[in-house]
This record gives C-alpha cells, structure tokens and sequence, in this order.
C-alpha cells in the first residue's frame, strides 16, 4: 500500500491544486511543506484554534481536545483544526483568503525613485581578431574600457568569441557598467535590473528595479511560510534550538518562498533572470540569519547576539537563487539585538539627521524603535507580540481581503469598513486599534481596560458580554464576529511594549515627547494607522498630530536606494556603526514602566 495520499487543495477563487502527503501527516504539515497559506499563529502546538480548514476524505475522527476549538456549526459544515486533523488517505481541503499573494502593503513612495543610477551602458569598440599578431578579445576589451575593471561571466566570455571572427575590422559592443565595475559586453544593447528584498517576520516584499532608469517597474509579495513554525521571531528561535533542522528547514521554506515572488516578476515583466545583477535585502536580524542559513541560538538568551552585524556580499549561487549564479546579493548592516537592517532601510530614507528630533516607529510583531536627537540616535526593539499583526485576536486576520480595516462609532452606531467590500472574514491591526480608541471615545473602556457593562447601550452585545462587529448575515462563515474582553488585554500589552520603549528612549536621551520635531510610523502596518487612534489608546504620547507622519515600507524604500546609490549603502554602514542599541528589558525600571503603561489614558 502506497505511502503517500493525494490530497486535492481548492482556493476560494476554484483553482485546484494537487499535493501529496505523507500518510500520518497532518494537514498543517502537508500545507506547509507545499509552501500554502493558512491561518495559525501557535506554530503547530495546537492552541491557538486559528488553522481552521475545511477539509473531506480519510481523515482521522474528532478528538475531544479538537472539538473544544471548534463551533457546532463549524463542525457540521465539516471544518476541522489543521494540526489535529490527520492525512489518511485521499483528501480534498479548502482553503480560505489567509494572504498567501493577497498582501495588501504600501509599496514605493514616488520621493525615493529620484536617485542617481551608478548604472549605464556605453557603447565601446574593439580591434578585430588580427591574423597575424593575434591579442585575445579579453584583453582587448581591458585596453578599450581601462582602467574598469572586467567581471564578465565565462558565458560572456564565450559569446563573445562566437563574434570574434578573423578578418572583422572592428567589433561594435556595448558594455554594462555598475559602479565602475563592467558586468557584461555583448553585441545587444543590455537592461539591467535589481531586486529589493524586504525579508519581514509576517511578510516579504521584492520590488523589481530598473537600475538604469532608477525606477520600479514590478512589486511582488508573499505571506511568509516560516510563520507556520511560529508567528514571531522569539517562536522560530524556539523552533531551531528544539530541532536539529530548524535553521536548515527555515531557511528552505524562505529561499523556496523567495525564488517564487521572483519567478512572477521575471514571467511578470518579461525579462530573463541573467538581468537581474543585484539583490539588497533587508530584515530583521533573526529574518537576516535564517536567510542565510546561519545560526540563530544566540538570540534565545542573553545578551541576544547574532552571528554578524556588518553588511554582507555572497552571490545568488551560494544562497540558491534562481538567478544568474553570479548576482551579487547584499544585505545591509544591522544595529543590534533585535534591530536589524529593515530600521537601517527606513532610516536610510530620513533627511540628514544633525539638527533634527525625531523618532521612528516601525510597528509590528516586534516594533522597532529609533531616536534620533541632533545626530545622536539609540534604538531599541519591543516585543508587541501579534495583535497588531491580526494575531492573538479572537477574529484576528491579515489586511487581506475580506478583512475589516476601519472601525468607528457613528451616533451610537459601530461602523466598518471591509476590504474589497466583500462579507466581513475578521478583523485587522489597524481597524483593532480604531475599535479600540472608539469605545474609550464612547466611555465604554475603563482606563484598566474593562468593557463597561452598560456597553450594549447602542452596540450589541452576546450574553456573554464580547461586542459583536458583525452580526451572522455580515459574515463569511455565517458566524457572529466578535471582539472580547481578552481581546483588549492583547492590545493592551501591545501598545504598553511600544509606549515602553518610546519612553525609556526619551529617557536616555534626556527628553521628552514635546521636545520631539516628528514621529515617524513605517511599515506597512504603519502606513495604515490613524495616528489620532495612537494616541487615544496610549500607543503613542500625546504629541501634535500634525508632527507624525506615515512614511510607509521604508525598509524596502531605503534598500531600492542603497541599489540606486553607493552613497545611500555608504550611509547605511554609517548609521549601523553609530546607532546605540539599548535592550529594553535589561532597562532599570522596565516593569514598572512598563505596567504603568497598561492602562489606558481615559
């Protein structure tokens, strides 16, 4: 009997998809190692409830820890939790929009394409193959384009003495140049493009570069499938540590997931890979190391140290990319700790820094934090955990479709708004926090955080108390959508770690808030958030709203300018070497500022 059962995975959209399993796998398994978004955020160790497929066939039967997740109604429409359920034989699954190619993330702000490219193509002329004191076509080549250096592939090579014919007078050849550097000659003349890598915990952003032109001309993202081994960075070092294969497995999954988002934008922008001559990533150290396969057990304990903190070069061939095996693959310097080289991205993209004041907030999973205090700059990272991810939500999703991204209370009346304008599928981090400053708008949140009883005056309420968004004919699933009282502590922790580590850095600077000239919010989480809301909740001081500004995925903006500029990559390492990392929960006090930031400022 075969080992192996098919298993037939159908999109919300009908597209059908075929995979194999291993019999004995569960189907979280099985989607994982097929690279196919779902939702999860314990990392397999079945708590969290959240994986819910749809899922008929030779599976195993219900067990009471399982049903204990599930609804009635769940149950009768054939639902099951995805790292319960068992392949046992033939099987088809149906999955629902959980964000795999349907990232909605701010991409490019037009400001930063105005680089200056140090990258062209020049037209060069060679002396043909002379019969008599015959000169090899390389070095001919040398003498025309001294002093650039040559770094041509052997295939270039070759394909040029296909043309260095006896008895040609002459060869006309145009010849690429990066950086003083000339990368490829050949008879046609040659385009050349980079690629942006924003490695993020939850997402990943490629953005397509034309070098010479200095423009974007192709965005492509993915879910990140490492999420399936745990939503946050702190979970996948768990993960490594615990298993001998981890980092291996890891960087697999990213590498795979990486050569698909590059696979559409070649197809995409009908180009061949042998164009594209660089890649610049940036992400999170952690993200940075299980890219490259390196070690990450040094971020498990103190002092939460990495393997490398300086830029890094290796070639697309060493990391397995489906490139040409000779493109360069750079990736930016890091800070420190838990800062990495997406907060140098985003600070590459600031004006200078000598006579400003300002902070920086990149808000996510882990929220990253910079200030800047006339050249002087410490940074720190805080452990929000997933709530503003859509995570740890009890209808937490992904800005997706089909995700509510806005809510607010119009005349007693709870409002929303749900992306593509399609049935409610749950809630996100921006529309979390909205709902949230919207009720202590209302008087309906206590400063501890608790609900008020009288909560169901305009709004309803279950008999349990939870606020109901979206009542069962608005939904998806046909099932009540609801924000609890839980779901309040979550953002509560959320917003004390941020609020935490803006003040500790406040304090080691010697200022406070109101000495600020801008606050920056980046990301594309960032880029979403009403900074009113932010300062309702606590998230942020009370600081004139007209000093914070969104500045959207500057991490994948300030890698596309250190493609376009060696002086932008020349100010990354600057930045990496100056900035002072400071570890938050070594801080003197940090409990205590920490819960004195819990409560809500109402």
């Amino acid at each position: 009997m075969s080992e192996q059962a098919r298993v037939k995975v159908i999109y919300p959209d009908g597209k059908e998809y075929i995979v194999w399993a291993l019999k004995g796998k569960t189907a979280r398994e099985t989607l994982a190692l097929a690279g196919m978004a779902f939702k999860g955020s314990c990392g397999g160790r079945g708590t969290c409830g959240k994986c819910k497929i749809r899922i008929s066939g030779e599976i195993n039967e219900l067990s009471d820890n399982e049903r204990e997740q599930l609804l009635p109604e769940e149950i009768k429409r054939g639902e099951r939790i995805a790292c319960y359920c068992i392949i046992q034989g033939e099987t088809s699954i149906w999955l629902d929009y959980v964000g795999g190619q349907d990232i909605s993330i701010p991409v490019i702000q037009a400001s930063v394409l105005k680089g200056h490219p140090t990258v062209y193509t020049r037209e060069v002329f060679i002396p043909g193959r002379d019969r008599e004191k015959p000169v090899p076509v390389l070095e001919r080549l040398q003498a025309a384009l001294d002093p650039m250096p040559l770094e041509i592939t052997l295939d270039n090579l070759n394909n040029l003495s296909r043309l260095d014919r006896l008895g040609r007078p002459a060869l006309e050849l145009y010849a690429l140049i990066m950086q003083n550097r000339v990368k490829y000659v050949g008879r046609e003349r040659r385009n050349v493009y980079g690629i942006a890598l924003d490695i993020g915990t939850t997402s990943l952003l490629a953005a397509l570069v034309d070098l010479e032109q200095g423009q974007v001309v192709g965005v492509c993202s993915r879910t990140n499938m490492q999420r399936v081994y745990g939503e946050n960075v702190l979970a996948r070092v768990s993960y490594c540590v615990e298993n001998q294969d981890g980092a291996g497995r890891l960087q697999q999954i990213i590498i795979n997931n990486i050569n698909s988002m590059l696979e559409e934008l070649i197809t995409r922008n009908n180009i061949s890979s042998e164009f594209i001559y660089r890649l610049c990533v940036v992400g999170n150290p952690v993200m940075l190391h299980l890219f490259l396969g390196l070690d990450v057990s040094g971020f498990a304990t103190v002092p939460y140290s990495g393997l490398f903190k300086s830029e890094l070069v290796y070639t697309a061939a060493v990391l397995g990319l489906n490139l040409n095996p000779a493109t360069e693959v750079v990736v930016l310097p890091q800070i420190g700790s838990f800062v990495g080289a997406d907060t140098i991205g985003c600070l590459v993209t600031l004006k200078p820094v000598s006579t400003r004041r300002y902070l920086m907030i990149d808000i996510g999973t882990n929220g990253e934090l910079v200030l800047n205090n006339r050249g002087k700059m410490w940074a720190a990272s805080a452990a929000a955990g997933p709530a503003f991810e859509g995570e740890g939500i009890t209808c937490g999703m992904r800005a997706v479709q089909g995700a509510i991204d806005k809510v607010w209370i119009e005349n007693g009346v709870l409002q929303y708004h749900v992306i593509g304008q399609e049935r409610a599928r749950g809630i996100c981090g921006s529309a979390v926090i909205g709902l949230v400053a919207g009720l202590i708008r209302a008087g309906l949140i206590e400063a501890s955080g608790t609900m008020r009883s009288n909560s169901a005056a305009g709004l309803n309420t279950t008999s349990e108390g939870e606020l109901v968004l979206a009542q069962a004919d608005k939904t998806d699933n046909g099932i009540p959508m609801v924000f609890t009282q839980d779901d309040i502590r979550q953002v509560q922790l959320a917003k004390a770690a941020i609020r935490s580590g803006i003040d500790i850095l406040l304090k080691q600077a010697g200022l406070t808030y109101k000495d600020l000239d801008r606050i920056y919010l980046a990301g594309a989480f960032g880029n979403y958030l009403e900074p009113d809301n932010c300062i309702k909740i606590g998230m942020l001081p009370p600081i004139d709203i007209n000093k914070i500004s969104n500045i959207g995925n500057a991490a994948a903006e300030g890698a596309i300018m250190v493609l376009l500029s060696e002086e932008s990559r020349a100010h990354a390492r600057e930045l990496s070497a100056a900035i002072e990392c400071v570890e938050l929960a070594d801080y003197k006090n940090f409990q205590d500022i920490f819960m004195q930031n819990i409560n809500f400022p109402v």
